[in-house]
C-alpha cells in the first residue's frame, strides 16, 4: 500500500513543482552558508575584543608597581659628587634601569597600554581631582599637578589620572 502511494505522489509532482523545492532548498542553504559566516564574523570579532582586554586585571595589578618605579627614577641622586668609580657605577646603573623602563614603554605600546598624563583644562573622563589649589600662573579649572598618572588600554580608560586642580586665590 505505501509503494502505492509513494508512486502515485511522485506521479503527480511535476517537473515545475521539483523546480520550486530545488530553489526553495538552495535559498535556504544560501542562508544558512551566509548565517553560518556572519557567525564566525561576530565569534572572530568577539575573540579579538576578548584578546585587547584579556590582561586588563593584570594590568591594573602591576600599574602600583609601574608607579613606583617611576618615583624611583624620579629621584635619581645626584651623582657628580661621587667619586668617579662610584659615579660611573651608578650611572651605569640608572642607565640599565632607564633601558628597562624603555624595554616597558615598547610592550606597553604593543598591547595597547598608553599613559596618561593630564594638562590644561580639567577632564573628568581622564583625570580625577583628588584636591583644589592655588597656584600663580595656572588658570583656573586647569590642573595644577599630577599627583599619579592615568593609564588607558586599547583606548579604554583603566585609570584615571588623579590630579589638583588650580583654584582663584
Amino acid at each position: 500500500m505505501e509503494d502505492q502511494d509513494l508512486n502515485q505522489n511522485e506521479s503527480t509532482t511535476t517537473p515545475d513543482d521539483l523546480a520550486k523545492k530545488c530553489e526553495e532548498y538552495l535559498a535556504g542553504w544560501k542562508r544558512a552558508q551566509a548565517d553560518y559566516a556572519n557567525l564566525k564574523k561576530e565569534t572572530d570579532r568577539e575573540k579579538t575584543e576578548f584578546a585587547k582586554f584579556a590582561n586588563e586585571r593584570l594590568l591594573r595589578e602591576i600599574l602600583p608597581a609601574i608607579d613606583q618605579f617611576e618615583t624611583a627614577l624620579a629621584f635619581t641622586p645626584d651623582l657628580s659628587t661621587l667619586p668617579e668609580d662610584q659615579r660611573k657605577q651608578f650611572q651605569n646603573w640608572v642607565i640599565g634601569l632607564k633601558a628597562v623602563r624603555s624595554s616597558w614603554e615598547t610592550a606597553f605600546k604593543d598591547i595597547g597600554l598608553e599613559q596618561i598624563v593630564p594638562s590644561g583644562e580639567f577632564d573628568p573622563l581622564i583625570a580625577e581631582a583628588v584636591g583644589h589649589e592655588a597656584m600663580d600662573g595656572v588658570g583656573e579649572g586647569h590642573v595644577a599637578k599630577v599627583m599619579q598618572t592615568g593609564w588607558r588600554l586599547n583606548g579604554k580608560l583603566l585609570r584615571p589620572a588623579k590630579v589638583v586642580i588650580s583654584k582663584s586665590n
